[in-house]
């Protein structure tokens, strides 16, 4: 029996539609059509300074209005209404925002979009929030520095943290008496032997596919896991030519691939293929964020959901890749003041300080880290976890891991991991050689300014 999860592009709405990771992470594919979408009562009309607009993508408006609810009950005379985009989420916002017509007050995006945004002053510095010491001073290591901009003021607040984590099925493992590897060598011998006996024909299926920047995402994360560190400095040079780590990765990835040890097609397969490969029985190993975790150890969308379990990733250090997504303010927004409460309720600490929203949707919802360290460390979000992961490997993985650092507020950085996935597709596949490749994405973020 083949497991349920829809692919990207069909309107169900599930928490790895609702946040693809995303990676980091673009919009999440969803409804069809395009354009904006304003949901019926949606606020900004009239011009009040009471009635505010929340910008995000169509999909998520089920998932969403629970809380439109809770904080136009909470937080009146304020009323908060949604502008949904239908496809297309941050090409449309682009457009919108450069063209002056942004009526919304409050909206997300994805790594990428920071810097351009501020220096056209189509979001604002949160630099007048009241409170944002004390958000910032909670925030997981690494947060912050993905929130501001040239100027070095804050604009944005923490909407979700993914980190890439490696999963296993114990059901294989234990056909050959194993144990969940602790180092890539292992991995790879395992491999070998799960493919040798029959238990699985590709062993391990990872998602080396370009759709939101993913392969490039879970290079970083093995790069890390054996002590590579970030793939940039803080200062954005890249650390990718002639890293002895990132070569090692991408030779081990040729030999996954000539060996036969992940699906031949996997460049080619979408979102959803490559998470029924795991999802199904079918591979032994995988690696994608929290949310993908979720939906794999969940009956109703995973045949091998009782097999399933989060673990350490295999490497010397056992690190991994975070990224995330951030909430921004709109500058066009009529009502600063009031705008700067939807902000703070959305990604923040809310009025009664509780983190409404990234507690209950993102951390316990959806299963991601929420940025705050009191959030994710709080005994029901924990408890929330273990309903799907090995909170223990989760937490311990979680605090192993490791940011790319400013360089992806940058305008040029989501160009680059689109060509980043493009050339690691060209390495493993053998038409370039591995320093090659590493040389030619070195090269590229070298010529940015």
């Amino acid at each position: 029996m083949a497991p349920s999860n829809a692919s990207p592009a069909t309107p169900h709405v599930s928490r790895r539609s609702f946040l693809r990771g995303t990676m980091a992470l673009g919009a999440v594919a969803g409804l069809g059509g395009t354009g904006l979408l304003t949901a019926c009562g949606s606020g900004g009309g009239d011009g009040s300074p009471n009635d505010l607009q929340m910008h995000h993508d169509a999909a998520v408006g089920p998932l969403f209005k629970p809380y439109v609810d809770y904080f136009n009950t909470n937080y009146a005379p304020l009323k908060l209404g949604t502008s949904y985009v239908a496809q297309d989420y941050l090409t449309v916002t682009n457009q919108q925002l450069a063209g002056g017509n942004a009526s919304y007050d409050v909206l997300f995006a994805d790594e990428g979009y920071l810097e351009s945004w501020s220096k056209n002053q189509w979001v604002r510095s949160l630099k007048d929030l009241p409170g944002l010491d004390k958000l910032v001073a909670n925030m997981n290591p690494g947060v912050a520095d993905a929130l501001k901009g040239p100027d070095g003021e804050v604009y944005a607040l923490p909407y979700f943290q993914g980190a890439e984590l490696f999963a296993v099925n114990t059901a294989h493992l234990k056909k050959i008496d194993a144990s969940a590897p602790a180092t890539w060598d292992e991995f790879l011998e395992q491999a070998r032997e799960l493919k040798a006996k029959g238990i699985s024909q590709t062993p391990y299926s990872p998602y080396w596919i370009k759709y939101a920047f993913l392969m490039w995402h879970q290079f970083a994360a093995e790069v890390a896991s054996e002590g590579g560190g970030s793939l940039f400095d803080p200062s954005g040079k890249a650390n990718l030519a002639g890293n002895p780590v990132a070569r090692a990765t991408l030779e081990r990835w040729r030999t996954l691939y000539s060996e036969g040890l992940v699906p031949k097609d996997l460049f080619t397969t979408d979102y959803g293929g490559v998470t029924n490969v795991f999802g199904g029985g079918k591979s032994s190993f995988s690696m994608r964020y929290q949310a993908q975790v979720v939906g794999w150890k969940d009956p109703k969308q995973s045949s091998a959901a009782k097999d399933i379990k989060n673990v350490l990733m295999p490497g010397k250090t056992r690190e991994t890749h975070g990224f995330g997504a951030y909430w921004m303010l709109s500058y066009n927004t009529e009502g600063e003041k009031n705008a700067g409460t939807v902000i703070d309720y959305l990604g923040g600490a809310g009025k009664d300080g509780s983190f409404h929203v990234p507690k209950n949707l993102v951390a316990t919802a959806l299963g991601l880290s929420s940025g705050y360290k009191s959030v994710d460390s709080d005994p029901a979000v924990l408890k929330s976890w273990a309903k799907w992961a090995d909170v223990d490997a989760l937490t311990g993985q979680l605090a192993k891991t490791v940011p790319l650092g400013p360089v992806t507020t940058k305008t040029w950085y989501p160009k680059f991991a689109d060509m980043a996935c493009a050339v690691l597709q060209e390495v493993v596949l053998g038409k370039k050689s591995s320093d090659q490749g590493l040389k030619e994405l070195s090269d590229f973020a070298g010529a940015q300014k």
